[in-house]
């Protein structure tokens, strides 16, 4: 796939999951892949493979923060690598607290599956609505 293949894939990963259209997310997921979110998260840290992915991060996402969306604010493909600058809105569930919160990731296409996922993210700022003791089953 080339750069603007590359990109759309990104974009539609984004579009599919601020609808919580989760299968078409996961229809596009290498089976093995590698997901690092920004450490002091409550879903924070390396989930490897698609079930970890999961269970770990979009679970307790959509748990914690029913109203989820992550939006796309600049995206820049080079080769196999898509850099994007997104913004984080919801309502932390735990805290009523309204989440609005630039963040940045790095997703890594091969073979149009994504590989890798690397996000970076104020986690002082974004805990503040979505408390990083929170159990993710709440």
């Amino acid at each position: 796939m080339g750069e603007q293949e590359n990109e759309a894939l990104v974009r539609k990963i984004y579009d599919d999951f601020s609808q919580q259209n989760v299968p078409e997310v996961l229809a596009v997921l290498d089976p093995d892949i590698e997901w690092s979110e920004a450490e002091g998260l409550p879903w924070g840290g390396f989930q490897k493979g698609i079930d970890a992915v999961v269970s770990g991060v979009f679970g307790p996402t959509i748990t914690l923060v029913p109203d989820f969306t992550v939006t796309p604010e600049q995206i820049v493909a080079k080769g196999d690598e898509v850099a994007v600058i997104h913004r984080y809105t919801g309502t932390g569930k735990a805290t009523g607290a309204k989440l609005d919160v630039v963040g940045s990731a790095w997703w890594t296409v091969r073979d149009g599956k994504i590989v890798r996922f690397r996000q970076f993210v104020d986690t002082v700022k974004f805990t503040q609505a979505v408390p990083a003791d929170v159990p993710t089953e709440a």
